[in-house]
């Protein structure tokens, strides 16, 4: 049994306490933002200060791989999630996945109290403010606790950082007389704009897939179907678009919408809840605590978006967090080892988890920026597969299957393309359509720049 401190309480701190005290250990969460409040869904969406999760109230895929993980580590947070309004979507896998509709809140809420029942977790509402170092042992420091805000220190075997995209690892490191992790980072680029609705008495998701996407020129539109009737419509903009700030003018959002027709079906039927929530300032990050084969630190690792950060158009984020926090608690059996080699073992592992998935997101994110920001066509091998995929799945059964595990995390995109059948299919469709590109709804640049700024 050891004794981990986790740093951060959204979905992958959450998440890695359970599991580790699932295996046996103490786990002390440290986290500045209070509880959600009382009162069930709706409260929690509107009520719950969030200041570390500025994304909380956007719209969320809760994806296979995700799901897998929770109904194998915490099926009770599961079980109280549909039960508060959830729905759980079976996918079309070949075999028992499933997705979840809910918003981001509601799910993180159930998390948490999971994580607070547990008699082997400890939730700290405070905030770390440095590493403490036992030196450089190993040729760069070891951690063994952390500084708190509101006075004192906190020891433990291993520090786990799960403070999401604005960890302060690197500043904590260069304290203590290390060298800030190696980053890898992409600027994506877009903006998000987001509307939350609710489904009138009586309706229904025109699609329980999420999200569905509907690609334009120059955005991408969104549906993203929760909990409890509720549902979001994000839209996806160059971040250098001039007239992207006019869709935050809610009547102004809603006539655009209503202006790409397939939307149209979410709308009818459907009240907007609130305004436009804006997301900018987005990046594919990734951060590393192994330089040259060798651990910049010991005893304190990075967990989720404080390791690898996507763009959050495909709705992977959680999923990672959850599937990488399962990875790391898997890990804790092992801190007998000589840390050096814990450090770099589990570096090994993360990136069998979340390398592969940060490499396609960013080769993803350059083709359809590229489009975005000019109209560019983007030839890229990753972005003719990924189209190809999404126009065959309509029509081949075989496909749909693969193309679905392949969305939902539950296949690797290399696995895909070893599956023979799918991988002459695609191949075969690239060749008769050399010039490939998805079909475009929606109104052209000109009617779009007349409805926002009329």
């Amino acid at each position: 049994m050891a004794d981990i401190v986790v740093l951060g309480g959204g979905v992958a701190g959450l998440g890695l306490a359970a599991f580790a005290a699932r295996r046996g250990h103490r786990v002390t969460l440290v986290e500045r933002d209070g509880p959600p409040p009382e009162g069930g869904a709706h409260t929690e969406v509107a009520d719950w200060e969030r200041r570390g999760v500025p994304h909380a109230r956007q719209g969320h895929a809760l994806l296979g791989l995700g799901i897998g993980v929770l109904r194998e580590e915490c099926p009770e947070a599961l079980a109280e999630l549909t039960g508060r309004g959830a729905v759980a979507v079976p996918l079309e896998t070949g075999g028992d996945d499933l997705g979840l509709l809910s918003r981001r809140l509601v799910f993180e809420a159930a998390l948490r109290r999971r994580a607070a029942a547990d008699p082997s977790v400890t939730l700290l509402h405070d905030r770390v403010t440095g590493l403490l170092s036992a030196g450089t042992p190993h040729g760069g420091p070891h951690v063994h606790g952390v500084r708190l805000a509101g006075g004192g220190d906190l020891a433990a075997d291993v520090v786990l950082d799960a403070t999401g995209r604005r960890s302060s690892v690197a500043a904590w490191l260069t304290a203590i007389g290390g060298a800030p992790p190696r980053e890898t980072v992409q600027s994506c680029g877009f903006s998000y704009i987001a509307q939350e609705f609710a489904l009138d008495a009586g309706g229904r998701f025109p699609s329980l897939r999420a999200p569905v996407v509907h690609e334009l020129d120059f955005a991408t539109v969104l549906a993203f179907p929760g909990d409890n009737g509720r549902f979001h419509m994000s839209t996806t903009v160059s971040s250098r678009d001039p007239v992207r700030t006019r869709l935050l003018d809610r009547s102004v959002y809603l006539r655009f919408l209503a202006s790409v027709a397939p939307v149209r079906d979410w709308l009818d039927g459907a009240t907007p809840v609130g305004d436009p929530m804006p997301m900018a300032g987005l990046e594919n990050r990734r951060r590393s605590l192994v330089a040259d084969g060798a651990p910049l630190v010991t005893g304190y690792a990075l967990v989720g978006d404080a390791c690898v950060q996507t763009n959050p158009t495909f709705g992977r984020g959680v999923s990672l967090a959850l599937a990488h926090a399962r990875t790391v608690a898997d890990r804790l059996g092992r801190l007998d080892q000589a840390p050096p080699d814990w450090a770099l073992e589990t570096h090994e592992v993360t990136e069998q988890c979340l390398g592969l998935w940060f490499e396609q997101q960013v080769a993803t994110d350059a083709a359809r920026l590229a489009e975005l920001a000019g109209g560019a066509h983007h030839d890229s091998l990753t972005a003719r597969v990924l189209t190809a995929l999404a126009v065959l799945r309509e029509e081949d059964a075989h496909v749909r299957v693969v193309a679905e595990r392949v969305y939902h995390m539950l296949l690797t995109p290399a696995e895909l393309m070893r599956d023979r059948k799918v991988a002459r299919r695609v191949l075969a469709f690239l060749r008769e359509h050399p010039d490939l590109r998805r079909e475009h709804v929606g109104p052209n640049r000109q009617d779009f720049e007349r409805l926002v700024t009329g």
